[in-house]
C-alpha cells in the first residue's frame, strides 16, 4: 500500500506525550500516529459516525487554534456519550 504525506500541527504537550509513547513502545512518532489513526478509524467504522467538523464562517476562516479547539470539544462531547 502506498503512503501519502500529511502534515499535522500538535501543541507542545501533545508532541511531548506522543514522543514519550513512541519511546516507550520503540517506534517512531509517525508510526504511533498511524496506529492511532488506524485504531480510531476502526472504532468509527463500528460505531456511530463522527460528528461533522466545524464549519468556516464566511466572514473569516477559523485559525488553526480555533479549529483545534472546536475539534477537541467535539471529541470531548463524543467521549462523554460512552
Amino acid at each position: 500500500m502506498s503512503r501519502k504525506k500529511s502534515t499535522v500541527y500538535l501543541d507542545e504537550e501533545a508532541d511531548l506525550r506522543l514522543e514519550a509513547v513512541a519511546r516507550h513502545i520503540g517506534a517512531s512518532k509517525a508510526e504511533v500516529i498511524r496506529r492511532f489513526i488506524d485504531e480510531g478509524l476502526l472504532r468509527t467504522k463500528e460505531e456511530e459516525p463522527l460528528p461533522p467538523l466545524p464549519k468556516y464562517r464566511s466572514d473569516r476562516p477559523l485559525s488553526v487554534e480555533e479549529m483545534d479547539e472546536a475539534i477537541y470539544q467535539g471529541m470531548k462531547r463524543r467521549s462523554l456519550k460512552r
